[in-house]
């Protein structure tokens, strides 16, 4: 099977799906996902299983590819401009958190250590955030999962996604 993402230009090379792989089974199903954001230029976001940080999306490397540096430099580029866009389109939809809009911080994160997948979390750091100077990876399960709702975790995926596609 191909990843059902990859793209059609010579550089963008059609990847098998490696079936062991929890993120490139996600992509094979992406779309259906009622977290599902967007298909960006090297990546897929959804907005996150964890909302202790309203707004926390991850890009998934639509190839499957188990460390940044074994993409040529143009590919690390653009999935970074994926990585800021995504960070944009988080601070327009919370306005009124920090300085000039949007969340007080917003942390990324190019994980791979318990997924051999290439992935950004893109992590808002609110104003109302608990412990905003240590990283989220100490948080309780509880404290990473938050207490939206499924209504509001959809709610909250539609805007995100229309400031991602509009």
């Amino acid at each position: 099977m191909l990843n059902a993402f990859a793209g059609t230009d010579a550089e963008h090379r059609a990847t098998p799906v490696i079936m062991s792989c929890p993120l490139c089974q996600t992509l094979t199903s992406a779309k259906a996902n009622p977290h599902y954001l967007a298909e960006l230029g090297e990546s897929v976001v959804l907005l996150g299983e964890n909302q202790g940080c309203p707004g926390w999306c991850v890009l998934i490397a639509k190839d499957h590819v188990e460390h940044l540096a074994e993409w040529p430099r143009d590919r690390q580029a653009r999935l970074f401009d994926d990585v800021a866009r995504v960070a944009a389109a988080v601070r327009a939809a919370f306005p009124g958190g920090g300085a000039g809009g949007g969340p007080v911080r917003i942390n990324y994160e190019c994980l791979g250590n318990q997924v051999a997948h290439v992935h950004w979390h893109v992590i808002p750091r609110h104003a109302d955030d608990p412990t905003p100077r240590q990283a989220v990876w100490g948080w309780t399960p509880e404290q990473l999962r938050g207490g939206m709702t499924a209504t509001a975790r959809v709610a909250l995926a539609v805007r995100l996604a229309g400031r991602l596609t509009g």
